[in-house]
């Protein structure tokens, strides 16, 4: 009888959750009922809830996972993750996770020693479905339909859903199974982040119409099959991360040229511009590119330049910037002389973002965000996920920056591939759904101090670079041939 008093209890509070939580006259739950919505935990997304670091997932990269601090905070003590044993499973199939070599400075991934990314899956028995179903490189369209690796190309959908074990059952669809009383819910980034790793490809995006109809029907599996309180993230800028902007540090004007606006310019091992004439007005050359004034240079160029000198001007490109032969001459015995290669190449236009390239990524991500507000429509408490990532950026968080690895390795927020957060930066992120968890139930859950994580990398040596295969590899996973929806 108390089993069913406590039942019943349990499911006219959850149908008073489904209230608007900004609503003054819903009533006023007390804080130990509103501690039941805690009891069983489930989240849902992408590999920013799967805990994806470096290129990669593993054990030691999950049990820093967001929803893994909240399950923590939440005192749930049976958070079920589809843990990667070491070395993990990188975004390009056969690799591993990026990785740093002292010997030689540089950041880095291996072949992976299976063949079957299923093998390193340690608690695939667990015979129920995960409680953390984010699953690397979903998107709208196959976080609704996707059930395994043949009909998504994603080794990752077996990997987390274990089809056919579940029925051939989606990844909203297990959360059901689940019966789950409380959901975060973080989706639609890959929906535009392809566009930005790509250079600009803006077929990369999925059309707003369909991001809402998919979007409507996630929402509408969820609250009318569980009775579970969500809380949701909007969409960052996928061109605030250090894969995008971390070489923003070269540009610069160059007077002695002409030059008002600034460009990106050869630069040495600081990241510092060079000036090669800091007697006169400043003499600053531009880098060569395809295309003409890219407001981006992506993170993948910096290996190329490295290693073969790509965008580094020749004698025949100085001249035609309109330097006498004898200077330009001279100018390449100097970068010679520093360690560079000037080979003459221009960076290749998908290693670059033009403003016009810029703009529609940023209004598919403010429209995306429209959306995401309207279905909502204060029923779903919805984390500022944008406006965080723009603080981090300017002023910074807790202390961490949003900063490439390599130009500030104690304080970064971000991982190694310069995409997905650190240890750190997931802490960051789980508080912000803690709080938004409290106000919106009026509970107390504690936050993380964030500054235990902080220095994840001092400890490896001073990174020096990254390899040209490294930098790629976190783009196989999220720049897509786009196909039929």
């Amino acid at each position: 009888m108390k089993k069913i008093l406590l039942f019943a209890i349990l499911a006219v509070g959850l149908f008073l959750y489904s209230c608007d939580v900004s609503d003054p006259n819903r009533p006023k739950l007390g804080v130990e009922f509103n501690q039941l919505v805690l009891s069983k935990y489930v989240a849902l997304g992408n590999s920013l809830t799967s805990g994806f670091q470096s290129g990669g997932l593993a054990e030691d990269f999950q049990l820093h996972s967001f929803p893994y601090y909240i399950a923590q905070q939440i005192n749930y003590p049976d958070f079920q993750q589809p843990l990667i044993a070491s070395p993990g499973l990188g975004s390009t199939p056969g690799k591993t996770p990026l990785m740093f070599d002292p010997a030689t400075g540089l950041i880095f991934s291996e072949d992976l020693p299976v063949s079957d990314p299923r093998l390193l899956l340690k608690n695939a028995l667990l015979p129920r479905p995960y409680d953390n179903l984010g699953i690397p490189g979903a998107d709208l369209n196959t976080m609704l339909r996707g059930t395994s690796a043949n009909d998504t190309g994603n080794p990752f959908y077996d990997v987390v859903l274990r089809n056919p074990n579940f029925g051939n059952t989606t990844q909203v669809q297990q959360a059901i199974l689940l019966n789950p009383t409380l959901i975060t819910l973080w989706i639609g980034n890959n929906d535009v982040l392809g566009a930005a790793l790509s250079g600009g490809d803006l077929n990369q995006i999925t059309p707003v119409d369909k991001f809402q109809e998919d979007l409507g029907a996630i929402l509408t599996e969820l609250t009318s099959k569980t009775k579970a309180f969500i809380v949701m993230a909007n969409i960052p800028y996928v061109t605030d991360i250090p894969f995008v902007n971390a070489l923003d540090v070269i540009y610069h004007t160059s007077p002695a040229l002409g030059i008002q606006v600034p460009v990106p310019v050869v630069f040495g091992a600081d990241f510092q511009p060079v000036d090669f004439d800091p007697n006169q007005q400043g003499l600053f050359i531009p880098l060569l590119t395809e295309e003409q004034a890219p407001v981006h240079v992506l993170l993948p160029a910096l290996s190329a330049y490295k290693e073969s000198g790509l965008g580094v001007p020749d004698s025949a490109a100085l001249v035609g910037m309109g330097l006498p032969p004898a200077t330009a001459s001279a100018l390449v015995q100097g970068m010679i002389a520093a360690g560079l290669t000037p080979s003459g190449i221009p960076i290749p236009a998908n290693l670059t973002l033009t403003n016009d390239e810029l703009t529609a990524i940023r209004e598919a991500v403010d429209n995306f965000n429209s959306v995401i507000a309207t279905l909502t429509g204060g029923k779903i408490p919805v984390f500022d996920a944008n406006a965080m990532l723009g603080v981090l950026n300017t002023s910074g968080l807790d202390g961490y920056t949003g900063k490439f690895v390599l130009m500030d390795p104690a304080n970064t927020a971000f991982s190694l591939d310069g995409v997905h957060p650190n240890n750190g930066g997931y802490a960051i992120i789980a508080n912000a759904f803690i709080n938004i968890i409290n106000a919106a139930l009026d509970l107390n859950v504690p936050t993380l101090d964030t500054d235990q994580f902080k220095g994840q990398y001092l400890s490896a040596g001073k990174i020096e670079g990254l390899t040209w295969q490294a930098v790629n590899q976190v783009k196989h996973l999220f720049v897509k041939e786009k196909t039929a929806r």
